[in-house]
């Protein structure tokens, strides 16, 4: 299992174009991808999950990576948030 956090600097949180690239992002990953912000969580892969969260600028978000190629998954994942969330 791997695990990141990231802050959100969405200026006006995420909506639903840049939790849909997220979404797709994740689906690329083989395995589970869990994302949580403070004590919500869900499952990245869908996209209703993604916007129960609520994200808003400044939160802090945990990724869960769970799967066969975690570690580049988790990598991927990381470097699309970094840029984009």
């Amino acid at each position: 299992m791997e695990r990141f956090q990231f802050t959100s600097r969405l200026a006006n949180g995420m909506d639903i174009k840049t939790a849909g690239e997220f979404v797709k992002e994740a689906i690329r990953c083989s395995g589970k991808v869990t994302i949580r912000n403070g004590a919500r969580k869900g499952d990245a892969k869908l996209i209703f999950n993604v916007m129960s969260l609520n994200i808003k600028e400044g939160d802090l978000i945990e990724i869960e990576v769970d799967g066969a190629n975690e570690k580049e998954d988790a990598a991927s994942l990381k470097k699309f948030a970094e840029e984009n969330c």
